[in-house]
């Protein structure tokens, strides 16, 4: 079923549309939310509390990209759980890139500036190459192990380490060029 077919059951609120949800991206979601939590039980609660989410953002919200739409309430939804569970002990994945972009979640006078560092990272992303673009991605965004790249990618871990430091030296760059502040 496509995806506007399925935004379209959410419209008429019929349950198939969580149904055909599962049934489409049930293991996308599964994956990404297993690779931030590491934790089976809360995988699949987290992956129930996602379909509830969508239930309750359509209408109105329309995605464009649904598949997309789904997994940012997904990793919204594991981070959150993260944080409960560390109790907000900081995960070796965001130590790798606090030297590139700092931490101002939670800081609302710098909005503006989070949503510009938002505009530079889109910008860099796409000067990337394809592969480079998709480890990162696949790294900082569905939290992948380097282990998990490095087969996906047919490249040693060293490789995929090597790649992902030399990607954030860069994106470091591009930050410090565009004048945001680090």
């Amino acid at each position: 079923m496509e995806d506007s077919e399925i935004v379209e059951l959410y419209f008429a609120r019929s349950e198939a549309a969580i149904q055909e949800t599962e049934r489409k991206y049930g293991a996308f979601l599964k994956r990404v939310v297993y690779n931030i939590l590491r934790s089976l039980c809360d995988t699949e609660e987290i992956v129930n509390d996602t379909y509830m989410g969508a239930w309750k953002a359509i209408p109105p919200t329309r995605p464009d990209n649904f598949k997309h739409f789904l997994s940012r309430i997904a990793r919204n939804l594991s981070f959150d759980r993260l944080d409960y569970l560390n109790a907000g002990k900081r995960q070796a994945l965001f130590v790798e890139m606090e030297e590139c972009i700092p931490d101002r979640q939670h800081d609302i006078e710098n909005l503006w500036e989070a949503r510009e560092v938002g505009r530079v990272l889109n910008r860099f992303l796409e000067t990337l190459d394809n592969r480079s673009c998709a480890v990162f991605l696949a790294r900082y965004y569905y939290a992948c192990s380097i282990s998990e790249l490095a087969k996906q990618y047919s490249l040693s871990e060293r490789q995929v380490k090597y790649l992902l430091s030399k990607t954030r030296k860069r994106l470091r760059a591009c930050f410090e060029k565009e004048g945001v502040a680090l």
